[in-house]
Formats: structure tokens, sequence, C-alpha cells
């Protein structure tokens, strides 16, 4: 046999060990989409883990060895499934079986239907179902936007200052502004960011630029670590109607 050849068969063969030997990164999904795809082809995530979509295997497959699961569709049956014990299907086995064996489970807010019905669900409704939802969270699903997943995957939830961010703001955090000293919120440099989705990078992108006040939209959704990493670091947040606000330093 040609000396080249063998050491070509030789050298794919240890690359599929290596990968065999890789731990296991489960995508989960409810239905054939795109956005997971992004997920399942990242050549970073590749380095370090064996990427599989429970879809594509009907659903027959386990959780028990994975290191993590990605989470990218959380419908509202499903979501009223889960938060009662019911596991009925292969989405809702998979996912009752990563909470009962603790593992890390990450959602992309981009999926999660409740979401969608902020701006028209009755409040005393929305609020049956968030309850359902952050029983979830508190049992340990991290719900972040689905650009951050691969990072978090990689370098956990640091939610450290960079370099160069302000360690000493003159107020506190909080999501709306009646709490806060008048003359206070006033002096703070501020920003409208002007989006239905608010993540931790938006923040830290603000935090660099020593904005210590934001102004969102009142139905804005604001990701766990973007709240997590505005607390920390004394961004005061303001939801307002900001259709026809202060546009000069919209973001």
């Amino acid at each position: 046999m040609d000396t080249e050849l063998l050491n070509e068969i030789c050298k794919r063969v240890q690359e599929k060990l290596q990968a065999i030997q890789l731990p296991s990164i489960l995508v989960l999904t409810e239905e054939h989409g795109t956005i997971c795809h992004e997920t399942l082809e990242n050549t970073e995530l590749g380095r370090y883990y064996r990427m599989e979509c429970a879809l594509l295997a009907d659903y027959q497959c386990s959780v028990k060895d994975c290191e993590a699961v990605v989470l990218y569709t959380l419908s509202n049956e499903a979501l009223g499934k889960i938060s009662h014990g019911i596991f009925d299907n292969g989405f809702t086995r998979l996912l009752g079986q990563a909470l009962l064996e603790g593992k890390k489970i990450y959602a992309a807010e981009e999926g999660i239907e409740l979401y969608e019905y902020r701006d028209t669900a009755p409040k005393a409704f929305y609020g049956r179902l968030e309850a359902n939802l952050q029983m979830l969270k508190d049992s340990g699903l991290m719900i972040a936007a689905h650009e951050q997943i691969p990072d978090l995957i990689l370098h956990g939830a640091d939610t450290e200052a960079p370099e160069g961010c302000p360690e000493e703001p003159a107020c506190s955090h909080a999501e709306a502004a009646a709490d806060t000293d008048g003359d206070c919120a006033e002096e703070l440099p501020e920003a409208v960011l002007d989006k239905k989705i608010i993540t931790e990078k938006d923040m830290i992108s603000l935090g660099n630029q020593r904005i210590k006040r934001v102004i969102i939209r009142e139905k804005s959704i604001l990701s766990d670590l973007a709240k997590e990493y505005a607390a920390k670091h004394k961004i005061l947040i303001e939801r307002r109607d900001i259709s026809s606000g202060k546009r000069e330093q919209r973001l």
C-alpha cells in the first residue's frame, strides 16, 4: 500500500478517535430551523465538543453523558408540561432528563415562545406562565441571546468588568427610576438603547463608554446576564416610551 495513502488513513482514523473522546453538547429543538445550525457548525465549539442534534436523531439519544444542553425552542405547551413534570414526547423527555440530572442547560431567548406575548397577554395570565419559566431558571436553566451561547459554554457566565470599565459609578441599578434620587439621575451619562432584546454584550459596550443610565423601550426584553451586568456595574435602566424621545445618543 502506498505510504502516503496509509499515513492519510491513519491521520483520519486518529481524528475520528479524538472526536469520539470529546465531551458532547446536545442541541435540543422542537422543530427544524436555521438558528441552531450556527451552534451545531460553530468551529470553536467543535474543537472541544461533539455537537449533536436531538431532532435529527428523532430524540433517540440520552443526555446522561453530555456536558450541556442547548435549548433553541421552548413552546408554551412544552413549558407547561415540563414545569409540571410531564414528559410525554421526545423533546420533553430529554429536557426533563437534563433537569433531573442537573445538566447545564442554555436556552436561546429568541426561541422562548412566551416572550412573543409580552405586549399582548393579560398581566395576570402572563405572570402565571412566567412563573413556570422562573421555576426552570431557578432549577438551572440559563437564558441568553443566541449569539452569546457559544461563549457561555466555553468560558462560563463571567461578568467581570472589562479593562477600562468604571468601578465606582454614582447611582445604583434599578429597573425604573422611581426609587432613584432625581438630582443624581440627572448627572448620569446616558444613552438610548432602542432594541427589542438587550443582551450582556450591549451592556458591556455601554460600560466601556462609561454610560451610567440607559433608556430602553417599555417592553424591551432584558437577558438575565444583561441585568446582572447592569446591577454589578451600577448602570441605571429606565423603561420609557422612546418613540419620540431623545435620539442624539440612540444606540
